[in-house]
């Protein structure tokens, strides 16, 4: 299991703190936490939607404690496939940082999500599943996630946010 989903985490939880210092902890945390809960695992349970969903979790609880957000550019789908993508891109530094300021005005639950649905591909039953929601539950969060990014990344583009 962890040969298997440990890059595809690594990558999510990358995208989410933006550092990889706190990525590997928070990937060593997953496992850990995993690990301590694999046997009250369910037969029937999709391994990689309760990885993803112990993943958000100890991102969560990060952000809870440390109340700190440094996230990972996501915007349309065309600009998050680009911004998103692992090796990104200088000429994107900038779009980056901007991003990162907006995220930092949207629930981390939002972002989450479009992070999950954007980022890593997931369909929008896969992140229901993940998040434990329903997919009509799922859509309406992600347009209002989408609506908010749009907001607060035109704040910060005009300097209103940092």
């Amino acid at each position: 299991m962890y040969d298997r989903y440990k890059t595809p985490i690594y990558n999510y939880l990358l995208r989410l703190t933006g550092t990889v210092e706190l990525a590997d902890d928070l990937t060593a945390d997953t496992f850990l936490s995993a690990f301590e809960a694999l046997p009250g695992l369910r037969a029937d349970s999709a391994i990689s939607a309760w990885l993803y969903r112990i993943a958000s979790n100890r991102f969560k609880d990060v952000l809870r404690r440390r109340k700190i957000i440094n996230w990972l550019s996501l915007g349309d789908r065309k600009d998050a496939e680009r911004l998103l993508s692992a090796n990104g891109g200088e000429d994107s530094v900038p779009e980056r940082e901007l991003v990162q300021i907006a995220l930092r005005n949207i629930k981390p639950d939002y972002a989450i999500c479009l992070t999950l649905r954007l980022a890593e591909g997931f369909s929008t039953e896969e992140t229901a599943a993940i998040l434990k929601a329903t997919p009509d539950s799922i859509r309406m969060r992600l347009c209002r996630a989408r609506q908010m990014f749009k907001t607060a990344y035109a704040q910060a583009e005009r300097g209103e946010i940092s």
